[in-house]
């Protein structure tokens, strides 16, 4: 067999361009596979503190003049939007308002955020949600509009504040411009609530000036005091119209310790005794004598049994569950608007209408009654401003001694009651109306014998 010495094998020019084929192919993938790796997946990545944006809602905040992008994100840029996600959240939110402070920790927090893309977005109804959550028992009381008047006279309404209550869309547009911002507090306002006495309310009334006003005072820090202050309270802000009569029992009900009121001095029988509502009469004298002054038409009223310094003699009234009421009629053609204003040691009733009737005192007489009482007649004159007719009228009063009646008795049944089954003898007051005198038998004589 002869052999090839020396001779170098060289391919063949098929099997060349195989290999060469082959080489290029490899190259071309690889290229393709480094694209596909830089560019990313369409798919967004998983990240467990982020929770994945629902299908269900749709009702995120995008802002309108957005525009929709074909850019394609890369991984590297949806991952920083997650982390920055995450970071806007990481330290909760803290909202400050009239209520105080409230913290919403971050995983709360992130319920409120997603990404649409690598944007930001806000879930609203998460936001109100948490809201709700977290301010439901939370009312912030206002304050009624306040009734004053100048020198003149003239009305003058002092602006009140609405109440609040949690949430309005305001207070959810703060909470998002603050995130957006990339800040984690800020200061609601909290839902305004308009109350019942607003400006509004008094300028329906048609009220311009004080018509009629009374002060009375006592000693602070007695238990009358809460009853005196409770009373005008349920009156403030009533509005009487034209021909409407106000009861004031009818108006503010029975005192009882239920609706705010506690035990102090009344008048029962002409004797002082602890009573729950005791000493609203001092209230009902202050309101008499505003209603006085207002020329208004008085439909019921009785003065107290017994006189006390601080009301003006004879022109004063009582009140008592039952009976006596204190009544009156609004005479003019305008609303009547009763106001009333305490301190620790006064209290005042205000009327605010049109001027329409003027009232004064203008004469006063007293003549006795019996043993013991002393009747007051007080005269009034009323200006009626649209004719300048004057009117005369006459409100009577009556006093006694503490625990007596008019002829000396005494006027508590229970201080003469008698035990008709008792063996031992009961000796009465000799005040007492059903007082029996004891009969006396004239001592026996011994006759005298004739010597």
């Amino acid at each position: 067999m002869s052999k090839r010495q020396g001779q170098r094998w060289s391919s063949s020019p098929k099997i060349r361009w195989r290999r060469l084929l082959i080489a290029f192919t490899s190259l071309a993938v690889a290229a393709f596979s480094l694209v596909v790796i830089s560019t990313g997946s369409n798919e967004k990545p998983h990240i467990s503190l982020l929770p994945l944006p629902s299908t269900t809602h749709e009702t995120f905040h995008i802002a309108e003049d957005s525009v929709p992008t074909t850019t394609t994100l890369s991984q590297a840029d949806r991952l920083q939007a997650v982390i920055d996600l995450n970071n806007l959240s990481s330290q909760g939110f803290l909202t400050l308002s009239a209520a105080g402070p409230i913290v919403f920790f971050p995983d709360e927090t992130r319920t409120w955020l997603r990404l649409d893309g690598i944007t930001p977005r806000f879930n609203e109804e998460v936001i109100k949600s948490s809201l709700d959550r977290a301010y439901g028992d939370i009312y912030v009381e206002g304050t009624d509009v306040w009734l004053d008047a100048s020198e003149e006279g003239l009305l003058e309404v002092v602006e009140g504040q609405p109440d609040r209550i949690c949430c309005s869309q305001d207070d959810i547009n703060l909470i998002t411009g603050a995130l957006s911002e990339g800040k984690s507090h800020v200061t609601i306002g909290l839902s305004p609530i308009n109350r019942d006495r607003d400006k509004e309310w008094i300028d329906s009334t048609g009220a311009t000036h004080l018509i009629g006003e009374f002060t009375t005072y006592y000693p602070s820090g007695r238990p009358r005091v809460t009853n005196i202050h409770r009373i005008a309270e349920l009156t403030r802000g009533v509005v009487l119209e034209p021909d409407q009569v106000l009861s004031l029992n009818e108006h503010v009900g029975e005192r009882t310790l239920e609706n705010g009121f506690v035990a102090d001095g009344a008048i029962v029988h002409g004797v002082l005794v602890q009573a729950v509502g005791g000493g609203i009469s001092q209230f009902a004298t202050t309101l008499f004598n505003a209603a006085f002054f207002a020329g208004l038409d008085f439909e019921e009223y009785k003065s107290h049994s017994i006189y006390f310094q601080r009301y003006p003699y004879g022109r004063e009234a009582t009140i008592s569950w039952g009976w006596p009421d204190l009544e009156f009629t609004n005479v003019t053609p305008y609303p009547v608007v009763i106001w009333t204003s305490v301190t620790p040691d006064s209290v005042t009733v205000q009327f605010y209408s049109q001027p329409w009737v003027i009232g004064e005192q203008t004469g006063q007489t007293t003549r006795q009654v019996g043993e013991e009482c002393t009747a007051v007649s007080t005269e009034r004159s009323r200006t009626w401003l649209d004719t300048g007719e004057t009117t005369i009228d006459y409100f009577q009063a009556q006093y006694r001694p503490e625990g007596l009646n008019c002829d000396g008795t005494l006027s508590d049944p229970s201080a003469c009651l008698v035990d008709e089954e008792s063996e031992e003898p009961i000796e009465l007051d000799p005040r007492c109306p059903n007082y029996v005198p004891p009969t006396t038998t004239p001592p026996a004589t011994t006759p005298t014998e004739a010597n």
